[in-house]
């Protein structure tokens, strides 16, 4: 059920990334040119910048789903270990009960 829970939390916090960058990325556009007038060297530079500006977000996009991923890894490993100590320590106290009946048989 746990496990469910943090793929949830990873699911969302992506949903809510790739929802935040597309709402940031309109609002910080720069207004297009008219590019009727332009020659072929200003129409090929405004479009290489267009393109490293897309490829940037993309890779912010992809950085912050990578960091999303790895930190609900590490809390489900996290998890498991808690569980794990848990279990261990339990286990502990059962088997220093059975040698304590065993001492006073």
């Amino acid at each position: 059920m746990k496990n469910i829970n943090l793929k949830n939390i990873a699911i969302s916090s992506l949903i809510a990334l790739s929802t935040c960058f597309a709402a940031i990325g309109p609002a910080n556009a720069a207004p297009q040119q008219d590019t009727n007038h332009l020659t072929q060297k200003q129409k090929n530079t405004i479009e290489a910048k267009q393109k490293a500006k897309y490829n940037a977000e993309l890779k912010a996009k992809q950085q912050a789903a990578l960091k999303a991923k790895q930190k609900a890894a590490q809390q489900k490993a996290a998890l498991k270990a808690k569980q794990k100590s848990q279990h261990d320590s339990k286990t502990k106290h059962i088997d220093s009960k059975v040698e304590q009946s065993r001492k006073h048989s």
